[in-house]
């Protein structure tokens, strides 16, 4: 994945999958959708760690199976649940930049039920993100989080979860004065400040029969994300979204053939506003959508392979229909060859439909959503009785209608590309436990992206990390990683530079270190950014220098 943020924390993170832009990427929080409703698209700045079992990567066009907005790949997160007696854990850091974290959390959970709060609070004074001047750009934000399961019998599970994040973020404008001055198109220091109100939330109800051969569950789930631009010219914006799914799933087996049938009906209702307040309200108005899936998979020896289709139903644009295909092979117990194909969609944003400024972008209502297509091969090999394990993989994909940014034009505002934009490359990654101490992880993608013929921009052809660990008995760990970034190109609206420019590559180096003093304390620290790379990854927001944070975490 290639990531993009204005900056310093709290500012706009962006997460782009296989050359695809960071809307093409669906953000799951265990299955439910927690993308903005009205940008359409979810930012990372305000994801909190502490509150997260693990990531699921999925890449690739995913449509067939979860609709609009998976054309890049889908990222879900799967939340902690409460396991065990009930337990308390609090922790306590600080560092560089005047940051300070703490947060707490508690769980509980047996075969009936499980439980699982936590709380969390982050400020730091920041960094300065404007190449000029030194105004440091602050952040704070807080967040609640809960989840919880109940098991009245054998074969039935409901759950709840909630998430509640806000976020204050200060930032700097662009430079557009007129008369045009010295800084004209660079990020200048300023008095703007972003908020922004995240809450999400799901109930769903399981129900197994037959062994568990048949599963049913039904989910209702929800998000409102309100965000407000404080800065010269006021803006607001807020989007809501309610979805109920329905999916059921039956495996059976014939002989020495398994097999899995799968249908899904899932009806999603959004609505969306915009305000700038010298303007009045520029857009009002709400969108429904219904999907319907089917999807079949057999696993036949050393064979595994499925088929799924979706026909999405909604009122604002056409009818679409998407398809995935998929297959494996294990030739031996160490290696396995394996293929997908299938098609994405991405239906136009609110922004894009109805734009945010009218003294700077205006939106195109007339536009049609965008269609990918894509295909990969791969293989998967291990070694040393599975100690060792390398994957490797081809992908392709082309996309048609692509929605861009019309410069042409003032105000600005949003088109469809008449011509066709492809994205190709290939995915390298190793990891490999050396023995009982020692553990190392690399990954390397290599990428083109072309778009209007031209290297589409934040999107660096060469993206590689190395993650090495180093255990400290029973006790602790250490752990070193190394992030290299390569040249890329982005948008300038300078008068000093031309209208796209290079970003020169930059290599991060972090150091990550945790030891448990006793059986209930760990003390722990990371530095970021040990080399002090002077780097940015959009143009004209400097990134931070380089960074030491420690603290301290309690349970019991």
């Amino acid at each position: 994945v290639a990531v993009s943020r204005l900056g310093a924390p709290g500012s706009l993170t962006q997460v782009r999958m296989r050359g695809a832009e960071a809307n093409h990427t669906l953000v799951l929080l265990d299955g439910a959708d927690i993308s903005d409703p009205y940008a359409g698209e979810f930012d990372f700045a305000g994801l909190v760690a502490g509150d997260i079992e693990r990531i699921e990567i999925l890449r690739g066009s995913q449509s067939a199976l979860y609709g609009s907005d998976a054309v890049g790949g889908v990222i879900n997160i799967v939340p902690r649940k409460g396991k065990g007696a009930l337990a308390f854990e609090a922790f306590v850091q600080g560092g560089s930049f005047n940051t300070w974290q703490t947060g707490a959390n508690a769980g509980y959970g047996d075969e009936t039920a499980d439980v699982f709060v936590s709380a969390s609070h982050q400020a730091t004074s920041g960094t300065n993100i404007s190449r000029f001047g030194s105004e440091q750009d602050g952040e704070r934000d807080s967040s609640l989080f809960f989840n919880a399961g109940l098991r009245p019998a054998d074969h039935i599970e409901v759950r709840a979860l909630l998430r509640y994040v806000d976020t204050y973020a200060e930032t700097d404008p662009q430079d557009f004065a007129f008369p045009p001055t010295a800084t004209s198109g660079f990020i200048i220091d300023g008095d703007e400040k972003t908020t922004t109100e995240q809450l999400y939330g799901a109930v769903s109800a399981q129900v197994s029969a037959f062994a568990d051969q048949w599963q049913t569950r039904l989910t209702y789930a929800f998000g409102d994300v309100s965000r407000g631009n404080l800065g010269s010219l006021f803006s607001a914006s807020e989007g809501d979204r309610s979805k109920v799914s329905l999916v059921s799933g039956l495996t059976f087996d014939t002989g020495d053939v398994h097999h899995k049938l799968t249908g899904a009906v899932d009806w999603s209702w959004e609505s969306f506003s915009n305000a700038v307040p010298a303007f009045g309200i520029l857009a009002v108005g709400d969108t429904d959508t219904t999907g319907y899936v089917g999807s079949y998979d057999l696993s036949l020896g050393a064979f595994d392979g499925g088929v799924a289709f979706r026909h999405d139903s909604n009122d604002r644009f056409k009818d679409a229909d998407t398809y995935r295909l998929q297959a494996s092979y294990r030739l031996t117990a160490a290696t396995r060859l394996r293929a997908t194909a299938g098609t994405g969609i991405k239906n136009p944003t609110y922004t894009e439909l109805f734009g945010f400024d009218p003294s700077s972008f205006v939106g195109n209502p007339n536009l049609n959503p965008e269609k990918s297509k894509g295909w990969d091969v791969g293989v998967d090999q291990t070694f040393a009785e599975g100690a060792v394990r390398l994957t490797a993989t081809y992908f392709s994909a082309r996309l048609k209608n692509e929605i861009f940014t019309d410069f042409s034009v003032f105000p600005f505002t949003a088109g469809n590309r008449s011509t066709t934009s492809t994205r190709q490359g290939v995915e390298l990654t190793l990891q490999a436990t050396l023995d009982e101490d020692w553990t190392v992880g690399a990954q390397y993608t290599y990428l083109d992206a072309i778009e209007n013929a031209q290297q589409e921009v934040r999107r660096a052809p060469h993206i590689a990390s190395l993650d090495v660990t180093r255990r400290l008995g029973d006790r602790g760990s250490i752990t070193l990683t190394v992030r290299h970034n390569g040249e890329q190109r982005d948008n300038a609206f300078t008068l000093v530079t031309p209208p796209i420019v290079t970003l020169d590559a930059f290599t991060l180096v972090n150091l990550n270190a945790s030891y448990d003093l006793t059986e209930n304390v760990q003390l722990f620290g990371r530095v970021e950014n040990l080399l002090d790379e002077n780097y940015e990854e959009v143009f004209s927001y400097r990134a931070p220098g380089i960074a030491a944070y420690a603290g301290a975490r309690a349970r019991f």
